[in-house]
Formats: C-alpha cells, structure tokens, sequence
C-alpha cells in the first residue's frame, strides 16, 4: 500500500513539472555506435523493467479494487443490519411503552378490585389540595355496571369543613334550634291510648308522698291460631252446603285470605318481613317455626303469590299514571341471580320512576337487558323526557323506538355518571386534570342545590340555568374537553380516557337539562329507589325462580310507589289486604294517594 501510494506521487509530480511538456533530449548525440548499441540495449532493458514494473502495479491495483468492493459489500452489510437494529429497537420501545401503560392499567384494575374486594364500599376516598390538606370529598356512589356503568353512586357535598374541630362541631350539635320540629321528634310516645296500669294503694305500707306514672314500652307478638266450626247442612228442597254460624263475642265471618289459610293481617307480616325488613325466606321459616307454627317454606311463597295476584292489577293502574301524557320519568336497572333449572343466571329488573306522580315501577321480563324490554313497557306513551344513564339500551331513544311518538322524546344522561368517572380518574389513576371537570360539575350541581332550596318554578330555574354563570361553565368544559381530545392518548390512565370519552358522546344528552326547566340533572331518584332492591339482593343472594323475580317486582313497586308519597307500607299493605278481603276491587282508588276513598263493596 505504502508502494503504491508512492508510486501515485511520483506520477502526480512528474505531471506537474514544467519540464514535461518541453521538447525531448536527444541523449544520445556525440556518442558512437558501439556506445549508443549499449544505449539502446540499456534503455530497451530499462523499458522491459518498466513495463514488467506496470503490470506488477496494474495486478496490484485490481488486487486493491477488489478489496475495496469487498469492503463496500462488507460496509453496505453493515449499515443493513444497522438499520435492522435501529428498526428492531424502535418497534421495541414502542412495545416498552405499550407494556408499560399495560402495567399502569392492569394496576389500576388491581387497586379498584382490591378496594371492592377488601375495602368499605362506603369508604371516603381523600384527595389532596396544594397544601397537602386532606379534603372532604363526596361520597361514594354504588359500583359503577359492568362494562359501562357503574358508575358509582350518588354525589352528595358535605357542607361540615374538615378543619372543624371536635369541641366545635359537639358545641354546635348542642346548640341546634328544635324549635321546629314536631313534639314527636323530642318526646317518646305511641299512637293511640296508653294502656295504664294502677297500684292498689291499699297496699302500700306507709304515707304516700308522691304518685307518678311511669311509662314502659313493650311489643307483644303471637302467633295464633283459629278454628271456625262449619256446619253440613241442608234446606228443604236445597242441596246440603257448608256454612259457619258464629255465636256471640266470635267473628261474623271467616277471617282467611282467599286460597290460603291466613288472614289479612298475616299476609301483612310475612310481606312486610320480606319486602320491607328484607327478611329471607329461610329467616322467615325459622322464625315461625320458633314461635311454634308448622308450615313449609313453599306455602310462604304461595300465600305471598296471592297477595301477588290483586297488587299486579294495582301495579297496572301505577303504571298508566307513570306514564301519562307528557311525564318526565327516570330509568335504571340492575342486576340479580335466579335460578334457572340447575344453574344460576345472571338477570335483569328495571325501574321506572315518575317523580311528579309519585310513582315507581319494577318490571322484570325473564331477566333480559335487551333494548326490547324497555320499549315493550313504554308502549305507545307519551313521554315529555327520560332519564338515565349511558347504557345503550335508552341511547336510542327518540330516533329508533318502535312508537314514533318517541321522535319527540328528549333523552337525558345522568350528570353524576359522568362526573363520577372524573372523580375516579383523579383518585384512582392519578389524572391531576381531572379535578378541574369534577369540579366544573360539582359547580353545577350546587346550582341546581341552590334552585331547589329556593323553591324556584321551572320557568325561573330555565331562566337561571340559562344564564351568564351557567354558559361560562359550560363553556369551559367544553374548551378543556376539546384541549383534552387533541392532545396524545398514550399516557392517559383508562379511568380519565374512558372519562373523556363519555363526556364528548353524550354531550348533548348531559347538558339537555338546560333546555328546560322541569328536567332534572341527574338519575339519582331512580337509583335511590332501586337501590332497596340491590339491599335485598345482597341479603337473600338470589331468587329461586323468575317467579320468585316477578314476585319482587311487584311488591317494590309498591313499596316504592308508598315512600315517595311518605305514607306508611305498614299500613298501606294492611289496609290494601283487608279491603281485598271485604271485596273492594276499586283498584283506581286503592293506589296510596286515594286508598282511603276505595269503597268497602265493588
């Protein structure tokens, strides 16, 4: 190498010198012959050299070409692998990525499943100000539904500030005005006359100083069991026939509940048991069976089934007024196990709730979640709006129900829904710009508490929540909702990007309540209502039977149908049986607003 460099630069300057492009020297001038054969052999012999020197150097530079293809095939292999390894390691960092916001999300899941699991559903989950201050937050709702829903349940605000001391709030809870509470809420009592019991003062053994009654409360239950003595007999010219002939001090008629062998008041307590205390039919059984009655478990169910027969036709007339001309109703649904045959499944009873009437209704269609089942209870009604939550069952509301009278139907999404799913980004995935929605909601949320606490008509609240307050909040949701979407996902926690994404679908259906001032701005009336029903899920574990589901349904609405009027269900049901039992079957007058006008005789 070294050689050939040489001999590269011999050349370059030799073409470089002056000389080269002069005349030749004639070196052989004034020489002899014999001087100039030497000459001539020398140069031919130097010639030869030179030549022999060429071809060396030709065959070392093909020897030289070689190697440098070589090498540039060599280098060229190289820089493929190269770009090979830049490609692999690109494609493994973007896996690293994805594996790591796996790993965040499968962490997510396994705090939320922990905190299910192990922790109190009604545990307080604190958030940190600036000030690493522990903030009161609200309070948890119910587990959001599965695969979209639960949400979580209801939002409420504690109005009693953390920094308050325990001195303060016990001097405050002193100090509370009574005034206006009714003389029940301070004095211990029961409706009706005491039953008194005076001393024999002929038997006190010295001067009396003072008299005083003392009161003492007490609960008498007791089974008991009655016998009416039919007689067999027959009238001239009649068939023989059984008939009862009460004597005197005894009832004038048998006092058992058609088709069984209770009476009224006993059909009242075990329903009561069942549907209100949500005592289960095994607890049930045990406590009869304690106090000395020999019954099975199957006669309860039976007995409950008739009482089951006239509140079904009850429950229909609650479901024409629900669904009056222009109602505003709220909807929800939950789940329950029945048992089908040998196995379990997992099924489905609906709510619906007419706060202006006062009225709830279950329905439970073989335990479906289909779409089917909410139109096919619909009908032809004619509703004003419908509440609920983002399941899709209602999204089609208004476009695709089988009635096109729904055309008109204003379809809402439950406000807490959506602000539920903030809340659980900001605690559960760490999503700091999370807060700034929840609080943007909680915002309108106050509003609303505010609205309410001043009795304000639907025509001030529409006019107040269309106000300047109100469009710069919603203004602001939606110019960080839209900052939020273009900006990239890859690091998002799936609490705040599912978050994201349920605020921007159903926008219009959230913020509909803005249109008018009879909606509401959430579906916490229904999930309230259906929330005794989930209590007695929990307590019994499942239903023998989709009978045993349509039973429920029945006795809820109801029950329901009673609390939101404010009436008792003890009562109700009894006076509602006893009425069955005289004959009364003026169902219209027998709901719980007008229960007290049914006639005695239909």
């Amino acid at each position: 190498m070294i050689e050939l460099q040489h001999i590269i630069e011999t050349k370059r300057e030799l073409l470089g010198r002056e000389t080269y492009s002069r005349n030749p020297v004639n070196y052989s001038e004034g020489m002899s012959e014999d001087q100039k054969d030497r000459y001539i052999q020398y140069l031919a012999e130097q010639n030869q050299e030179l030549k022999l020197n060429g071809e060396a150097m030709k065959l070392v530079l093909d020897d030289f070409m070689g190697k440098i293809q070589e090498l540039e095939g060599k280098m060229s292999a190289v820089e493929s692998s190269q770009a090979g390894l830049q490609k692999e390691l690109s494609e493994k960092s973007k896996l690293c990525r994805s594996l790591e916001r796996k790993v965040k999300s499968l962490q997510e899941k396994l705090d939320y499943a922990n905190q299910e699991r192990f922790g109190d559903r009604r545990q307080k989950v604190r958030k940190k100000t600036s000030d690493d201050k522990p903030e009161r937050p609200d309070s948890d709702r119910e587990r959001e539904k599965e695969d979209y829903d639960g949400t979580d349940g209801t939002l409420r605000t504690d109005s009693v500030d953390d920094s308050q001391s325990r001195d303060a709030k016990e001097y405050a809870k002193k100090e509370r005005d009574l005034s206006n509470r009714p003389d029940g809420y301070k004095t211990m009592g029961v409706v009706g006359e005491p039953v008194e019991h005076p001393s024999d003062l002929t038997k006190v053994p010295g001067r009396i100083i003072e008299r005083r009654m003392v009161r003492v409360f007490s609960f008498r239950t007791f089974l008991a069991e009655e016998r009416f003595e039919m007689v067999h007999y027959a009238e001239p010219g009649k068939k023989p026939k059984w008939g009862y002939f009460p004597t005197e001090g005894h009832p004038e008629v048998v006092t058992k509940f058609e088709g069984t062998t209770a009476t009224p008041e006993f059909l009242q307590v075990i329903a009561y048991e069942v549907y209100v205390k949500n005592v289960t039919f095994g607890l049930l059984h045990q406590w009869l069976t304690d106090m000395g009655m020999t019954i099975s478990k199957n006669t309860l169910h039976n007995w409950l089934k008739k009482g089951k027969k006239y509140l079904d036709k009850l429950v229909c007339v609650l479901k024409e007024i629900a669904l009056e001309k222009d109602s505003i109703v709220n909807c929800d649904e939950t789940w329950c196990k029945v048992r089908k045959y040998d196995h379990y499944k997992k099924c489905y009873i609906w709510v619906l709730v007419n706060k202006a009437q006062k009225v709830a209704v279950f329905f439970y269609e073989n335990g479906s979640r289909g779409r089917e089942v909410l139109t096919d209870f619909l009908g032809d009604a004619e509703l004003k709006g419908i509440m609920s939550d983002g399941y899709n069952a209602y999204v089609f509301i208004g476009d695709e129900l089988k009635s096109a009278k729904f055309k008109d139907t204003v379809h809402q999404v439950c406000m807490s829904h959506a602000r539920n799913k903030f809340v659980k980004a900001a605690n559960q995935g760490g999503e700091q710009n999370a807060v700034s929605f929840s609080d943007d909601m909680k915002e309108l949320f106050e509003k609303e508490r505010s609205y309410n606490e001043a009795g304000l008509t639907p025509a001030e609240r529409l006019k107040e929540r269309q106000g300047m307050a109100t469009k710069e909040i919603i203004i602001r949701i939606r110019s960080r909702l839209d900052s939020e979407l273009a900006n990239d996902s890859e690091l998002r926690s799936r609490y705040y990007t599912e978050a994201l994404n349920y605020l921007n679908h159903f926008w219009k259906e959230i913020f509909a309540y803005l249109q008018d001032g009879d909606l509401p701005i959430d579906n916490n009336l229904a999930e309230r209502t259906i929330r005794k029903l989930t209590t007695q899920r929990n307590n019994s574990y499942h239903y023998g039977s989709d009978i045993g589901a349509e039973m429920a349904v029945t006795y809820h609405s109801v029950i329901s149908t009673v609390k939101l009027h404010g009436s008792s269900v003890w009562n109700f049901i009894g006076t509602f049986f006893k009425k069955i039992f005289n004959g009364c079957r003026d169902y219209v007058n027998m709901v719980p607003a007008r229960i007290a006008l049914a006639a005695s005789q239909c």
